[in-house]
Formats: structure tokens, C-alpha cells, sequence
């Protein structure tokens, strides 16, 4: 015990030596704002965390000072007898708001509220009512502001608005003079627009092709589609080959038609053929002449179904054309041999001795065998 005492010995003497000076500012210090609030906070912090133990607290020291409680409680009734004077009851009504109580008035607003409502003409009840619904606001306040709202300020507007309607009108005028405004139905996409173009108006029968880039993109997918749909049908892939692929694949296509129309069309083989034997007789005449003559024409018909129908009124008994052509069947024979007339007439330039030469009355159904025979022997004289 000594040695604490001891320890805080030098701590004491000057707190006894500057005991005034350290309550002045331990003073200061409590005065200063901040130090207030903390203590308040403090405080309140401290209720409510031990609201139990304040209460026990408050509890024991009035049974522990019941006596003296009671003492301070008579000195107190003693000096202020006023304040615990039974409550008197009210005997009249204020004035002006009409609500119990002792005095006239329940407060000073309700004086000054009836003396000045007192010497105005109309009854008292008119006037309470018009301070209580407030209706001074309506009249001062609301009506004035929706006047000026709602009839004001409109008709100013509008009034601003008709100064400015000739000069929009030059405006909307100027604007329809250099500007030209159409409604129609674009070509491709089908689409009805509403555009305006500047300048002069356009060439009579143009029109857009789109409405909207959206219309042109899907446009352009679908022609690059169908190009490559064309592509697969045509050349077997989706991007065109080059010119000797397609010329090998064209012919190698032209021939698989030809062959399936031969079948179906003896008409067509028929021609065909006679077109082959007097390409090779004429040679190179045949291809000079050929824009101004045709195989028709050197055939004497009209069509390959006339050359078809005078060859079968022709035919003999088993002709038919299923062995057309074939060694057991038969083949078609110029009655005056071509060899006659290449060596005795200019056949190549004179298109009279084609026709006798190549013409429908110079042919005839004969057997094939009978044709060997035969060969480009010329039995009789010409008519």
C-alpha cells in the first residue's frame, strides 16, 4: 500500500498546488461544443443499453429516501400551492373557435380573428367557416392563377401565333416550291413510301426500286441465292466454273437431251439427220448460207411433223420408227443420187437444185439393205 502511495505522491502535490487553475480549464473544456454532444451521445447511449439496471437504481433509492422524498415533496407544496390546486371546470366557450374554456379566448389568434371578423357585415358563422376551409386561398390564390393559366397565357400564345401564320405560310410555301413530294409503290420490293426529293420534278416513269436499305440487302441475298441455286442446277457446284468446264459440261447436258428427244420425237431425229447430211454434202456453203436458208426450206416443208407424215405415207409393210436406222430396219434414200447433182450442177450456191436435191419429193423409205445396194447408182433419166 505504501509503494502505491508512493507512486502517485508527485501526481497529488500538484494537483493541490494548481488545483483552481486545472477547474478553470476542465471548465473550458466541458463548455466547448463538441465535447457536449459527445457527452449527450454518451448519455443516451448509456440509457439505453442499461435501461434495467436505471430502473432498479431509481427504484432503491426511493425505498432507501422514502422519508426524506416525502419531506421535499410538502416544502414543495408549501412554496408553490398553486400548482396543486384541483382542475376547475370550464364554464363558457371562446368567442371565436367555439371550444371550452375559462377565459373568451382560448388564445391570442382567436382574439384578433374575432375582433376582426366582429365589424364585418356578414354573421360570424359565414366567417368562421371561411377562415376554417380556407377559402381566402381559393378566392386570392387558386382561382387567380387558374385564370391566368387557363385564359391568360392561352390567349397570348395564340395571339403570337396568328401574328406568325404569314410567315409560316411563306415558309410552307417556299418549302413546296423546292421541294417534290411523292406516294407510291416501289418497283421491287413492292413497298408503299412517302419521300420528298429537292429540285425539279423527275423523268415521267421513274420510280424506287426500294423502300429501305433493309429492302435492298435482302434483295441482293436473294439473287446471290439464287444464283447459287442456279449454279448447283447448271454446273453441279455453287460458284460458276470456267469456260471450258462449263463448254464440256454444256455439250455432255446437250447430248443426254438429244438423245431423250430422238426417243420421244422421230420428227426431230428426222430433221436432225437431214440437217447432218446436208451439212456434210454442202460443206462449207452450208455454213455461209445458213442465216439466209434454212433445212426447211431446202426440205420443201414447213415443220419436221410434215417431213414425218409424207415419209410414213410412204413406208411398206414392217417400217416403223423403232428400226429406223438399224441394219435390219430401213433408212431414207434420195431417189435422184446427190452425187448426180454435186457433179453436174453447182448444188453448193444454187438454192433451186438444193431444193430438187434435198427437197421431200426426192426422198423415200427404203431398206437398208436395198439402200447398200443401191449405193448413188442412177437408173433413169430426169423428168
Amino acid at each position: 500500500m505504501n509503494l502505491i502511495e508512493d507512486k502517485y505522491k508527485h501526481q497529488k502535490a500538484y494537483y493541490q498546488r494548481n488545483k483552481e487553475t486545472l477547474a478553470v480549464k476542465r471548465k473550458i473544456y466541458d463548455e466547448k461544443p463538441e465535447v457536449k454532444e459527445k457527452k449527450k451521445i454518451y448519455r443516451e447511449q448509456y440509457r439505453l443499453n442499461n435501461k434495467e439496471k436505471l430502473k432498479e437504481q431509481k427504484k432503491n433509492y426511493y425505498q432507501n429516501n422514502k422519508e426524506k422524498h416525502l419531506e421535499y415533496r410538502a416544502r414543495h407544496k408549501l412554496k408553490y400551492p398553486e400548482k396543486f390546486l384541483p382542475k376547475i371546470k370550464t364554464i363558457n366557450n371562446c368567442l371565436w373557435c367555439r371550444k371550452e374554456n375559462t377565459n373568451l379566448y382560448c388564445s391570442e389568434k382567436c382574439e384578433d380573428k374575432y375582433k376582426i371578423y366582429k365589424k364585418r357585415s356578414l354573421p360570424l358563422f359565414v366567417w368562421r367557416f371561411y377562415s376554417k376551409y380556407k377559402i381566402y386561398k381559393l378566392i386570392y390564390e387558386k382561382i387567380p392563377k387558374y385564370i391566368n393559366h387557363g385564359i391568360k397565357i392561352p390567349f397570348k400564345k395564340l395571339k403570337n401565333k396568328i401574328k406568325k401564320l404569314p410567315k409560316i405560310y411563306t415558309k410552307i410555301n417556299m418549302y413546296i416550291k423546292y421541294n417534290q413530294f411523292y406516294f407510291e409503290k416501289t418497283r421491287i420490293c413492292g413497298h408503299w413510301i412517302f419521300y420528298k426529293t429537292k429540285g425539279t420534278k423527275r423523268s415521267v416513269g421513274f420510280k424506287r426500286n426500294f423502300c429501305s436499305d433493309k429492302c435492298q440487302n435482302i434483295e441482293e441475298q436473294r439473287i446471290i441465292e439464287n444464283k447459287k441455286q442456279r449454279n448447283i442446277a447448271s454446273w453441279g457446284t455453287e460458284y460458276r466454273p470456267d469456260a471450258e468446264t462449263r463448254k464440256k459440261i454444256t455439250s455432255k447436258k446437250h447430248m443426254e437431251w438429244e438423245r431423250k428427244r430422238k426417243a420421244k420425237d422421230p420428227a426431230f431425229k428426222l430433221i436432225k439427220r437431214m440437217r447432218l447430211r446436208t451439212k456434210k454434202v454442202l460443206g462449207a456453203s452450208y455454213r455461209r448460207n445458213t442465216r439466209k436458208t434454212n433445212v426447211y426450206e431446202r426440205l420443201c416443208v414447213k415443220s419436221g411433223q410434215e417431213l414425218r407424215e409424207h415419209i410414213e405415207s410412204l413406208w411398206k409393210p414392217g417400217m416403223n420408227w423403232e428400226n429406223y436406222g438399224k441394219q435390219d430396219g430401213w433408212v431414207i434414200d434420195h431417189k435422184i443420187p446427190l452425187k448426180y447433182y454435186k457433179n453436174n450442177f453447182d448444188l453448193v450456191n444454187n438454192i433451186e437444185i438444193q431444193k430438187k436435191a434435198f427437197g421431200k419429193n426426192n426422198l423415200q423409205p427404203l431398206w437398208w439393205l436395198d439402200n447398200a445396194k443401191k449405193s448413188a447408182k442412177l437408173n433413169y433419166e430426169m423428168e
